[in-house]
């Protein structure tokens, strides 16, 4: 009996080599020791980490958007081990995301490489941490995942404060 190829789950060929691009995209140079810093040199990091963003996370990193292969092209199990591996190469270089639990594989995916294209000053220590929701459901990037979808407005009026870098 001949078992055709299409029924059979194999790993995109692709996948091994990309895995170890990611592996090779971690930071390898130590931050500094981290010490006390003043409020002074924390609000000083801070102006400098939003105001001197000339280059894209990809640009420190080494990898391209055009690198990985669209999530179209791999299996669920594929794009969930690949953004395994991105996020914690992201933790490298003092980067996370925030993004809600539920959501398709496809969409973190497509997310977590839509970071490669961010503008980004690396942190020497602390960590910067990337949001797609925009506060806004009819824009938003995680589209019917928007928690603002969930979310009700506060009995006092208040609202949303967010520091978008």
């Amino acid at each position: 009996m001949e078992i055709k190829n299409e029924l059979v789950p194999t790993m995109h060929p692709y996948i091994p080599h990309l895995l170890n691009d990611i592996t090779a995209a971690h930071r390898t140079e130590k931050p500094c020791q981290e010490r006390e810093k003043s409020f002074a040199e924390i609000l000083e990091e801070i102006t400098r980490m939003k105001e001197d963003r000339t280059y894209t996370f990809g640009y420190f990193c080494g990898l391209r958007k055009e690198d990985l292969p669209p999530s179209d092209q791999l299996l669920k199990k594929e794009m969930k081990l690949v953004s395994s591996a991105f996020k914690k190469m992201m933790r490298s270089w003092n980067l996370s995301c925030w993004l809600p639990k539920g959501l398709p594989a496809d969409l973190v995916y497509d997310l977590l490489i839509w970071t490669l294209e961010r503008k980004i000053n690396p942190l020497e220590s602390g960590m910067v941490q990337f949001s797609y929701c925009s506060m806004d459901p009819a824009n938003c990037l995680l589209g019917l995942h928007c928690t603002c979808l969930k979310r009700k407005a506060s009995e006092d009026g208040g609202s949303f404060i967010e520091i978008k870098f």
